[in-house]
């Protein structure tokens, strides 16, 4: 199960942007992602950090493109996202 890391920028405050993705919790679940961190930078609460794991990179984009409106609502800013998928195999 590959581990990824996402970083990114907010547009919107870190409350906001926490709040809607705590919520959305149970269609991450749904999709079989697991996170086991979501936090920001320690001087920087717009850089977010997230580290998750998905069952492919196939579901993980899935996911993705199919909540792109809800992150965006979120808080998410477009296209500043950065992936780092790793393996412990």
């Amino acid at each position: 199960m590959p581990t990824v890391i996402i970083k990114g920028k907010l547009e919107k405050s870190y409350d906001h942007w926490v709040a809607a993705f705590d919520a959305h919790e149970s269609a991450r679940k749904s999709a079989g992602l697991k996170v086991l961190y979501r936090g920001h930078d320690l001087s920087d609460s717009a850089a977010i950090h997230i580290v998750l794991q998905t069952p492919s990179m196939e579901t993980l984009s899935k996911f993705m493109q199919d909540n792109a409106d809800y992150m965006k609502e979120s808080g998410n800013s477009p296209g500043s996202g950065e992936v780092t998928v790793c393996s412990d195999m």
